[in-house]
């Protein structure tokens, strides 16, 4: 919500917060007023306005995570999630409400992140810093969707145009550059990852600061169509310049993007280098900070209304309240001033505007609900479909590098400590250490460890070339142990069938024995490096190794034969880690009757930073090679993946583990990230689900086991993530669907079905005037005619922005979203009956919620229709009742 102001030479403080202790580095204003500071003392105050008090921390502040200190902070458009980055490359996404951590997002170089900005539409988070890279992350899967690393120097700011389509990125050597800010994988806009236009020496001696207007502009250069954003930057050279930024529709047979950046006017006044430039939420002031200890207020039109003077060293960022009443500024003084913009404001004003609760719930037409208020805005933080720990298990005394179950009853652990541990759950449903544990024999580290198909045995690997049979019931020798050349033993598996036991290692040969005679059926050779994975078909028929080069291998063990079957080079850039199966026989085990054709699904994992999900094809009988295929690639960890394993049963299932301390389950069938698990101790070596898949255990460097609890319903659906990720388009980019879908909407099913006929758009609806567009669709009813000409101007009023509301007028309850408690311009109507701006209630599910934000109940589903008589209220009220 925008409130209209006018700002004056007399602006005072109006709070001083002296909490932190070093220098604050960062500030930023959320929704209902709430501010948020970092520091380079690690931490992130919280601050939420009370009337009588001002400014006092949120009951969780200050939020605490960072190792060192904190560069930037940024809330959601919609304020319901705040991320925080540090110099420890890491980035840090947080519930506003809560003060619970979301995710941790560690920059794939591990290199410093000294800025970040989340898209205008809520669904992607930008991050860069130090090396001049720039990570582009999906908040709705929690993964990593693009990087790319352009410019020499520090990045210092990114910026995003207020349709979220362009990226600006600026650096220390001055460079800026423009890009693609989508993350799709369709080409409709062109290569994502090439730059669209660029200029050199924006500011002498470096670029430190950038913002984008909110307003935009649309140009129609004789029929071509392009929008104007208006940028700000500052830097080292003491100035602020503003420039405008020209990009047309992308031109596919040419396979460019119109663009041009342009300087428009130099703002002068800073006696020392800048640190920071924010443009006010209407667009028409911006604020920049200086070491000069200063805070200017400009108009747009370069005119400086205001200098601020307070802070007794240099000023480092500064940020308008969403409502542009207040200006808050850091400084390396440790303090964080709140200014007055609005005038006649106090530590007493109100400036939280009350929102009934009760006023969202049905169609606001009066219908309500048998809840008491309290009840109604009680915080959503219990997630039927969330994932916790169960246990901590810390007996090892090094790094846990492997985990394995048998149904979910048995527990087995192997270390860098030399031991194997077994663990046997009670009763009451904790894993207990087994009285024949731990079970000691091997001189080195223990590699992996994995139960035979019964339970009845237990193999061990180890680095001191042995591999051990244990009896699982008695923690004693079952068998003699295997020792061939005396190299260190990376990897022993079971076929699924029980008859054979796989090991491999240091020395690139794999043994394949007979766990019922012991004896070595055959030995594979080809790899040149250390086979560090192996694993057998579901049907026990193949093996696939995989090495430290990244390359893998195919073999036929039944019948048994020496001869290599099929080798996929460059697997995994930088070598394979780990590899699994698909235990399902029917879905990817496939028998192909016609040509006696068998397919495998594979997963592998390695210093890539990737899973790669593999098709593998065998015709047994016939002398044909065997073929692979790469399926589909997972792209999210942002470090070397360690481990990957499938379900059991259903395999729907794939559970990745990596050095960047997260887990990740994937739904195999969609691809998509259905749940990110933080181990803010340690880096993630194994995992193993149980036989029911209820229970997860993995492993970590800091020698830990973590045993997590997995939903019920960890398969459903995909939890509908897909159906709320969708960018939302500027009117420019409608095609003929998006405007049938806008009409009907509206409600206007009729006018709607005609719209394909004229192939009507949404250029066509900025360009056209409305008596033409009428026309075209054939709409004769003079009623139906006006309805339509008032709902396309407000459409337009709409894409040009939201206006400028007066600080005094006094906005109806139902207008305001309880969410955010700012006037709504698309509304919708939830599962649990409550009315929502669209935005925020998607922004509430991108942060992971899935229940109702008003009554803390379980939601249905994820479906929102829109509430078309609140929209036209909220429109009558914002644009008027008549066309001008």
């Amino acid at each position: 919500m925008i409130r209209m102001m006018s700002i004056g030479e007399d602006i005072e403080s109006l709070q001083t917060l002296q909490s932190h202790s070093s220098d604050v580095t960062c500030c930023d204003f959320g929704g209902n007023f709430c501010l948020a500071s970092g520091s380079g003392d690690k931490t992130v105050r919280v601050w939420e306005w009370s009337p009588g008090e001002g400014y006092v921390d949120m009951a969780y502040s200050p939020l605490m995570g960072h190792k060192y200190g904190v560069t930037c902070i940024r809330f959601s458009p919609q304020g319901t999630m705040l991320a925080t980055s540090s110099v420890d490359g890491s980035t840090m996404l947080w519930n506003v409400r809560s003060g619970v951590r979301i995710h941790t997002f560690i920059q794939v170089s591990g290199g410093a992140v000294r800025t970040c900005r989340f898209t205008p539409d809520s669904t992607l988070l930008i991050t860069a810093g130090d090396d001049g890279s720039v990570c582009v992350w999906d908040l709705v899967h929690r993964s990593l969707v693009r990087t790319f690393q352009q410019h020499e120097g520090t990045i210092q700011s990114v910026s995003l145009t207020p349709d979220s389509y362009y990226l600006l990125t600026t650096c220390t050597l001055g460079v800026m550059k423009l890009w693609h800010a989508s993350d799709r994988s369709d080409t409709s806009q062109g290569d994502a990852a090439v730059c669209l236009a660029s200029i050199d020496d924006a500011h002498d001696l470096g670029v430190v600061g950038s913002d984008f207007s909110p307003l935009q502009e649309l140009l129609d250069d004789d029929g071509s169509l392009s929008h104007r954003y208006l940028l700000a930057t500052c830097g080292n050279d003491n100035e602020v310049k503003l420039w405008h930024v020209v990009v047309g529709k992308y031109v596919k047979h040419l396979d460019t993007t119109p663009c041009d950046i342009t300087l428009h006017q130099c703002l002068e006044g800073h006696t020392s280098a800048l640190m920071c430039v924010r443009f006010s939420p209407g667009g028409n002031y911006l604020a920049s900070s200086s070491l000069d200890k200063t805070v200017r207020v400009w108009e747009v039109n370069g005119n400086c209304v205001a200098v601020l003077e307070g802070h007794s060293r240099y000023v480092t960022s500064c940020a308008f309240s969403r409502d542009s009443s207040l200006l808050a500024s850091g400084s390396n003084d440790k303090s964080v001033m709140v200014w007055n913009l609005g005038g006649n404001l106090s530590v007493d004003s109100e400036l939280v505007k009350p929102c009934s609760a009760l006023s969202h719930f049905g169609n606001n037409n009066g219908e309500c609900c048998n809840l008491q208020e309290q009840e109604v805005v009680k915080q959503a933080e219990v997630d039927e479909n969330t994932v916790k720990v169960l246990q901590r298990l810390e007996e090892h005394g090094g790094t846990v590098n492997t985990c394995a179950f048998h149904s979910s009853v048995l527990l087995a652990s192997g270390s860098g400590d030399k031991m194997v541990r077994l663990w046997v759950r009670n009763d009451e449903g904790r894993f207990e250490e087994s009285e024949s544990s731990p079970m000691e024999g091997h001189r080195y580290g223990i590699n992996q460890v994995e139960f035979s198909p019964s339970g009845e045995l237990l193999a061990s690997c180890s680095l001191d070339g042995s591999t051990i049979l244990w009896d699982a019931g008695s923690g004693r020798r079952g068998r003699p142990s295997f020792q061939v050349s005396g190299s260190g033993v990376r990897t022993c598996r079971f076929s699924p069938d029980g008859h054979l036991l796989v090991t491999a290692g240091d020395d690139e040969k794999a043994f394949v024995w007979s766990t019922h005679t012991m004896e070595q059926l055959m030995v594979v050779e080809g790899h040149n490096d250390a086979i560090a994975a192996a694993a057998f078909t579901p049907d026990s028929q193949y093996l696939v190794t995989a090495c430290s080069d990244g390359h893998m291998k195919l073999w036929s063990v039944a019948p048994c034969s020496e001869q290599c079957m099929l080798t996929q080079e460059d697997a995994h850039d930088l070598g394979v880690q780990s590899c699994d199966f698909s235990p399902t026989e029917g879905t990817t085990a496939t028998k192909h009757a016609s040509n006696n054709m068998y397919r495998y699904l594979l997963a592998t994992c390695g210093n890539d930073s990737l899973v790669k999900l593999w098709y593998i094809s065998t015709q047994p009988s016939e002398d044909v090679d065997a073929e692979c295929i790469l399926w589909r690639q997972l792209a999210g960890h942002g470090g070397n993946v360690m481990c990957v394993r499938f379900t059991p049963l259903t395999g729907e299932i794939l559970a990745s583990t990596a050095t960047d301390k997260t887990i990740r389950l994937w739904n195999v069938y969609s691809g998509e990230c259905v749940h990110v698990l933080e181990n803010d101790d340690s880096m993630v070596t194994a995992c193993a689900f149980s036989g029911d898949s209820s229970l997860l255990a993995t492993g970590s460097l800091d020698g830990s086991l973590l045993v997590w609890e997995l939903p019920q319903q960890l398969v459903f659906k995909t939890i509908a993530a897909t159906r709320l990720r969708s960018h939302s388009k500027r009117l420019l980019d409608w095609s003929t669907e998006d405007v049938k879908r806008w009409l009907k909407d509206l409600e206007m099913e009729d006018v709607a079905e005609r719209v394909r006929e004229t192939n009507l758009t949404g250029g066509q609806i900025l360009t056209l005037c409305s008596d033409e567009i009428l026309d075209m669709l054939q709409i004769e009813d003079e009623e139906q005619r006006e309805k339509l000409n008032l709902q396309l101007y407000w459409l337009r009023k709409e894409d040009a922005g939201m206006p400028e509301i007066p600080l005094d007028m006094e906005i109806p309850h139902e207008f305001l979203c309880p969410i955010t408690h700012e006037i709504m311009h698309d509304p919708v109507i939830c599962s649990d009956g409550f009315t929502y701006e669209r935005a925020a209630i998607n922004e509430w599910f991108l942060s992971g919620k899935f229940t109702s934000p008003m009554t803390n109940a379980q939601l249905t589903d994820t479906k929102l229709s829109s509430n078309t008589s609140l929209k036209t209220r909220v429109c009558q009220f914002l644009y008027g009742e008549t066309v001008p």
